[in-house]
């Protein structure tokens, strides 16, 4: 089978799982009544879901090993579509919702990571995996298209029920290709894992992708740069549209236009900067070079309240552009340079373990830059702390990146 389908099956999978998880945090400026959740506890929700995407990550692994990585993809999808119901028919539990829709969204990037990485010629690693990952920006592109108008039409459990549908049925759409793609990129050596599994044996799969990444120098520095990344990126694409109706007093549904202008840029970016770590600049470079591109834009995001007229609809959409390609953008040269620096054969353990790393900084970056937004220094003091993270990022990748493997030294040459 061709690189053509399993990316196609994949980028599918990928924005429908990162739809279902932004659906309750663009609701919110659109439902301010939504039971159990107000603006200020866009945070708290967003600390429940990522808390589920980490437990998510961290098995995939062994679910790969055992059902194969599309269906492990299909029923991570299946889960979530389960936390959208739960969510819109038991509204006082909507952060248990949070929760499995979380534990839906972690194991979508490892599984397919593990598929595209035997699948894809090296020359064109970078690419694929940009485009895979353009998955997350048009699913949440689709969020502030489509959930707005969605939700005054229908009402917020329409809402929610309908998207739980659609990505039921995404998951079903895949079945005619699991079987193949499943047996072309199993990696079963004799038995699966045994049924009958002690806390010890969980503990131990769950625990062995964080022990890949602390092995391995160029590993950790990833890791700690998708850390600071993540927290960024999750906070600029969760709380735009509050900033821009209480900073800007922008209506819902101009500021849902904006958020998803900001990430049709990811999507642009996600695919040039892959074709450009390619064959221009090695992907490290490229990572440190993003991370300085954010900081820039993060300052200038949070200087716009303080301009004395409101800033002109083409400078607002040039830099929502600027800081969507740039904080929705790394992802694709990050994962596709953590299966190259990944041990032969650990590739989805990698991916689960710096993805781990990954959404603890969504965790953590999320609640503390709602914190900060609360306080007295608001968006304007959020989005500085945001520009100096960046910066230590962009340090860290450019004062250490003769710890990575080059392409030709890795495990990464094999047959695809």
């Amino acid at each position: 089978m061709n690189t053509f389908v399993p990316l196609l099956v994949t980028l599918l999978i990928q924005a429908f799982s990162a739809l279902s998880l932004m659906a309750v945090p663009v609701l919110i400026p659109v439902e301010p009544g939504l039971p159990r959740l107000s603006a200020s506890g866009i945070g708290l929700y967003l600390l429940c879901a990522y808390a589920g995407a980490m437990v998510g990550s961290l098995a995939a692994g062994p679910l790969v090993e055992r059902w194969g990585a599309i269906r492990t993809s299909q029923c991570a999808l299946l889960l979530s579509a389960a936390g959208l119901t739960l969510a819109a028919l038991c509204p006082g539990a909507l952060l248990l919702a949070a929760v499995l829709i979380g534990m839906g969204y972690g194991p979508i990037t490892p599984a397919s990571s593990h598929v595209l990485i035997q699948t894809t010629p090296a020359r064109r690693l970078n690419l694929v995996f940009s485009i895979k990952q353009t998955g997350v920006p048009v699913g949440v592109a689709l969020s502030g298209f489509c959930i707005p108008p969605l939700a005054l039409a229908t009402g917020w459990i329409w809402t929610l029920l309908i998207l739980a549908l659609a990505c039921a049925a995404v998951a079903a759409s895949a079945c005619t290709i699991q079987a193949g793609l499943d047996a072309q990129t199993s990696s079963r050596n004799g038995a699966a894992p045994p049924i009958g599994l002690s806390m010890g044996f969980l503990l131990r799969q769950l625990l062995e992708p964080l022990a890949v990444i602390f092995r391995h120098k160029g590993l950790r520095s990833l890791a700690a740069v998708s850390f600071v990344l993540s927290g960024i990126q999750i906070s600029f694409t969760a709380y735009l549209v509050s900033f821009l109706t209480t900073g800007l007093a922008m209506t819902a549904l101009a500021a849902g236009s904006v958020l998803a202008l900001s990430q049709l840029g990811g999507v642009m970016g996600r695919i040039v900067w892959g074709y450009v770590s390619d064959h221009v600049i090695r992907p490290v470079n490229m990572l440190a070079l993003l991370s300085l591109v954010i900081s820039l834009a993060a300052l200038a995001t949070g200087s716009l309240v303080l301009w004395p007229t409101v800033p002109s609809d083409l400078v607002l959409a040039g830099l929502m552009i600027v800081f969507g390609a740039s904080a929705s953008g790394w992802n694709g040269v990050y994962l596709a340079e953590v299966a190259r620096q990944a041990p032969l054969g650990a590739v989805g353990k990698a991916t689960s373990g710096t993805l781990a790393c990954t959404f603890l900084g969504v965790i953590v970056g999320a609640p503390v830059f709602g914190l900060i937004v609360s306080s007295r220094g608001g968006f304007t003091m959020a989005f500085g702390m945001q520009a100096l993270l960046a910066l230590g990022a962009a340090l860290l990748l450019f004062t250490f990146r003769k710890r990575f493997y080059r392409p030709a030294d890795s495990g990464l040459q094999r047959k695809v």
